[in-house]
């Protein structure tokens, strides 16, 4: 029995339980469905999305595994949150925190989701099993016995990507998901453009480009990534999803060596940092373009603008809400005694405040807290208990999510910390 306790009383287990065609019920799947030997139930209607929060000021509901339930990872869907399991998924409400529909598939080893860029499907796969592609609102399967599902990533609805070879050698492949069928493959590995050895550092996608992060240079072993040498060219290619043409490439040079290139897909836009340049570039994965240059770190991207945090080798530490023209709408510090670095996973900017992680050694565990502060009235700020572990890891204590209807909080798998499941799932209101 899961631990799902809304402390504003809502009483909707209650009420799901009363009402037979309740959109937060769950049945089991009828007709065809995936595999057999999954426990697979869904939600009876159609989910609508609760809003976003604009503000937080406590915690509305929490969520634990159940009896012999590993979670690996919380991802965001488009009702609220979905739980990945060592052998599953679960989908929860984002307002209410209640079970929507849960996807088992029990005493099966290599268990993988792959979300599509929208979050709106995934496709899940396990070892001797058929793969399956349910919606991640309602947890229907879209799709069964799919082929070639195995280490796939999920493009959209209708395509997967496959990656073949080694980091120095890596071939793409898309493939139609219901049928199989090869739509296009690459006959040789993505290079700059003067050609020479590459290493492939990351490969993002979205639902109009795949973007690869390419490492070009004579050295392109593993350790030359963050120790380059002066020859080195560090490249971002778009390819189409459908046809596996080239849209676009940015490029730039690391003569002095300095580090590793960085790029991240958000859902609204994509952020790189190059070696030897100024900022981080934001840039519209469908074309290209450059939609922003921030000074500082970007940890999330809105319809009409950009979170960007504290560099922590510069001196200014505060966070700032950015336009994409560069204007500074908010800024904020955080509190002394906080490190100011933050990641995409530590930092939340909601209209009314910053929201951010911070950790406290105790005994017997120690504290997860999230601190609120207020885009205006400087210095003041409140602190949120939100949850405990035995030991918390330094580098990455705990994460905020926002869903639908919440901003979740919990502490990541981090096996160096021996925290080896996600037992507590909080959600912030």
């Amino acid at each position: 029995m899961h631990d799902v306790r809304n402390r504003r009383n809502l009483a909707v287990s209650a009420v799901c339980l009363a009402m037979t065609m309740s959109a937060c019920s769950s049945s089991q799947e009828e007709g065809p469905g995936p595999q057999p030997s999954a426990d697979h139930n869904v939600a009876e209607d159609e989910i609508s999305a609760p809003d976003a929060v604009s503000s937080v000021s406590g915690i509305g509901w929490e969520w634990r595994p159940g009896e012999g339930e590993r979670v690996t990872a919380v991802h965001p869907g488009p009702v609220g949150a979905v739980i990945e399991l060592a052998d599953g998924l679960v989908g929860l409400r984002g307002d209410t925190g209640d079970e929507l529909w849960r996807y088992r598939v029990p005493d099966t080893e290599g268990f993988s989701a792959s979300f599509s860029p929208s979050g709106t499907n995934v496709l899940v796969t396990a070892t001797d099993e058929p793969s399956a592609l349910l919606d991640t609102a309602t947890g229907a399967s879209l799709a069964e016995d799919v082929e070639g599902g195995g280490g796939a990533r999920l493009l959209d609805e209708g395509r997967l990507l496959h990656q073949r070879g080694e980091a120095t050698e890596t071939l793409l492949e898309v493939s139609d998901l219901e049928t199989g069928e090869t739509l296009w493959s690459q006959g040789t590995p993505q290079t700059c453009s003067d050609g020479g050895p590459t290493r492939q550092i990351s490969t993002s996608h979205h639902s109009d480009a795949i973007v690869l992060l390419l490492h070009c240079s004579e050295d392109t072993s593993e350790g030359a990534l963050r120790t380059p040498a002066p020859d080195t060219v560090n490249a971002l290619v778009a390819l189409d999803p459908v046809e596996g043409r080239e849209l676009w490439r940015v490029e730039s040079e690391d003569t002095d060596g300095l580090g590793m290139a960085q790029a991240r897909m958000f859902q609204d836009g994509l952020v790189a940092e190059f070696p030897g340049e100024e900022g981080w570039l934001i840039i519209d994965p469908t074309d290209g373009t450059t939609i922003a240059e921030s000074p500082k770190p970007v940890l999330s991207i809105h319809e009409d603008g950009y979170l960007a945090g504290p560099d922590p080798f510069a001196e200014d530490p505060t966070h700032e809400l950015r336009t994409f023209d560069g204007e500074v709408t908010a800024t904020v510090t955080v509190p002394d005694g906080r490190l100011p670095a933050d990641t995409p996973e530590s930092a939340v900017g909601l209209p009314e405040h910053l929201l951010g992680i911070d950790m406290e050694r105790g005994t017997p565990e120690d504290a997860i807290d999230v601190l609120l502060t207020p885009w205006v009235d400087e210095g003041s700020g409140e602190v949120i208990d939100a949850t405990t572990t035995e030991t918390a890891s330094n580098l990455d204590p705990g994460r905020l999510l926002p869903v639908a209807g919440a901003v979740l909080v919990y502490v990541p798998v981090e096996r160096s910390a021996g925290i080896d499941t996600v037992e507590h799932v909080v959600a912030l209101q």
